[in-house]
């Protein structure tokens, strides 16, 4: 599961009037700013943990979330995320706001998508989206959530830590998204360089006209620790939710999860600290994975191509992180050397038993082979909730047959639609609002991962082959894999 981008709407910190510059050049690492179904995000993530729950009666070994499970690194979202994944609690999708009806985004313009009738927005003009009477004052009833109810995972995503999901945080901005003003212009021309600016300074843009709201201290934002933390306090499966207290104590946001036998999930932090929207893996990092991998090979190469022997039992190796390689590339100067695409690839490559590395951050579904040497990893890039197709994935792996002659892996993809109905309801229930959030995303006309963010049939429904070393083979079938 992956990119929820569970956003408080009525967030100061938000830039949702600069919807209407989508499109402009030099502008395309500041969107999306808004997106017409995301009054409806809560109830369509809801629906899909419900249905993750349900997968053929059977319950998967680990659920993992790869990153930008929140919008705006703000508290409140936090909390809201963990409601929705332990389940148990009632949650209230209006963040607080008393007014159902008082999304932000008709506040700023009737350019934005209204579901009310007697709105005649861009959305019904242009890209015939339907009047549905009632939809926000559904969409903000509090419900009940259920949880994941298996063990699940963290990953760190650059929404989940970065201001806007852009640029690390500054007292000034604390202070704009706690705030009694909300930005609803842009109030100047827009500048040439609006990402240079805004890493500079997160508030450069909402200087502009803005409206009063209530002020809320949950709206902070958080740092790392903060976000370790919570999943510390955590009640439900594994403690943490892979992060441990060696993490806090080390200020690191990466770890490994071995409680599946025969297979070392290695969880990567991919967000650059310094700021902006791709990703990167500092040189400590780098330090850290090559030991862990190193722990799980009986042999590997080292960067002369030399064969190193360890002695070390052999384990299937699944990467995570948000950000995949094709958007490793991000070169804000850091205080830590930084490490990109290339150089992370040819280390993988460098251990054979790596078979699979997934990721989110691009909203499409991606499944790409690396290889080398006539073996390698698949690259597996999931599309987000937030988004059309709002599908999860199911990844289920498995030694091919004794008797193919083979030692082969095989991974099985599988997409997973929330059960939502395929025509929306009169009821407005939560299913009714789920399906009402995938058919606004289907339409909608500025999604991040593209008019083929579904991917091809190659993308979703596949069954992945990765020939493995006879050592690796031998571990698993010794434990009935």
């Amino acid at each position: 599961m992956t990119d929820f981008q569970l956003a408080d709407p009525h967030s100061p910190g938000r830039l949702t009037f600069l919807h209407r510059l989508a499109g402009r050049p030099g502008w395309e690492f500041m969107f999306p700013a808004y997106r017409p179904q995301e009054p409806l995000l809560l109830q369509a993530i809801e629906a899909s943990v419900r249905s993750v729950r349900e997968i053929d009666g059977t319950a998967p070994d680990f659920v993992i979330t790869t990153g930008d499970s929140i919008d705006s690194a703000q508290a409140n979202e936090l909390t809201a995320l963990l409601a929705l994944l332990d389940g148990g609690t009632e949650l209230d999708p209006n963040f607080g706001v008393d007014d159902p009806k008082a999304h932000p985004a008709q506040a700023v313009s009737a350019e934005f998508y209204n579901p009310e009738p007697e709105s005649r927005d861009v959305y019904k003009r242009e890209h015939g989206f339907p009047d549905v009477p009632g939809l926000l004052t559904a969409a903000g009833r509090p419900f009940v959530t259920e949880g994941l109810g298996v063990p699940w995972l963290g990953c760190f995503g650059n929404h989940d830590c970065l201001v806007q999901g852009r640029a690390p945080l500054t007292p000034q901005f604390q202070a704009l998204v706690t705030g009694d003003r909300q930005p609803i212009d842009l109030g100047m021309e827009p500048p040439d360089r609006p990402m240079d600016l805004y890493l500079a300074d997160p508030t450069a843009l909402s200087h502009g006209p803005s409206r009063p709201i209530e002020p809320r201290a949950d709206r902070r934002v958080i740092g790392p620790a903060e976000y370790v933390r919570a999943h510390l306090d955590s009640p439900t499966q594994p403690p943490g939710h892979g992060f441990t207290e060696q993490n806090l104590a080390d200020g690191t946001t990466y770890y490994c999860y071995d409680a599946v036998p025969g297979l070392r999930m290695i969880v990567l932090d991919s967000t650059h600290p310094s700021g902006h929207v791709t990703g990167s893996i500092g040189a400590r990092q780098r330090d850290w994975l090559i030991d862990r991998l190193t722990e799980v090979h009986s042999e590997y190469r080292d960067e002369d191509g030399a064969l190193v022997r360890t002695g070390n039992p052999d384990r299937i190796v699944v990467l995570a992180s948000h950000h995949g390689l094709t958007m490793m590339d991000n070169t804000v100067p850091d205080a830590e050397r930084r490490y990109h695409a290339a150089d992370l690839e040819a280390l993988a490559h460098r251990f054979g038993n790596v078979v699979l590395w997934i990721a989110g951050h691009e909203h499409r579904n991606s499944v790409v082979p690396h290889t080398r040497d006539g073996g390698g990893f698949w690259h597996v890039l999931t599309s987000g909730l937030c988004e059309w197709p709002c599908q999860t994935r199911a990844l289920e792996l498995s030694l091919a047959p004794a008797d193919s002659g083979e030692d082969l892996l095989v991974i099985r993809s599988t997409m997973i639609d929330h059960a939502a109905p395929a025509r929306p309801g009169a009821e407005l229930n939560l299913w009714d609002l789920a399906a009402w959030h995938r058919e606004l995303s289907y339409n909608e006309p500025t999604r991040v991962g593209g008019p083929h963010s579904a991917g091809t049939p190659a993308d979703r429904n596949v069954d992945l082959l990765v020939p493995i070393a006879p050592a690796l083979a031998a571990a698993l079938r010794d434990l009935g894999a």
